[in-house]
């Protein structure tokens, strides 16, 4: 499932540095925030950077993009891949 991007934030607190993604999903989903289809993913700061280096992603034109998640435990992400929303090409 793929959701789209509407916002990235930061979440720190105590020794934990997240990053947190917050999603538009076309079909409600186990992530519920606000609203039947707004979903958030949480991500270590590490795992984050990582994937953006290794992916060669700019941070300026994440949003409105198509992130397909890979999960690990207890439900961060640990990889994802981007796509262009009108052409469906991966980035």
């Amino acid at each position: 499932m793929a959701y789209q991007v509407i916002n990235i934030k930061e979440s720190k607190f105590d020794n934990a540095d997240n990053v947190v993604i917050l999603c538009y999903s076309s079909e409600p989903g186990k992530y519920l925030l606000a609203g039947s289809n707004t979903e958030t993913l949480k991500m270590k700061r590490d795992d984050f950077n990582y994937v953006m280096r290794s992916h060669n992603y700019d941070l300026a034109k994440i949003e409105g993009m198509h992130i397909s998640p890979v999960f690990g435990r207890f439900d961060y992400l640990n990889d994802f891949t981007l796509s262009d929303p009108e052409s469906g090409e991966v980035i």
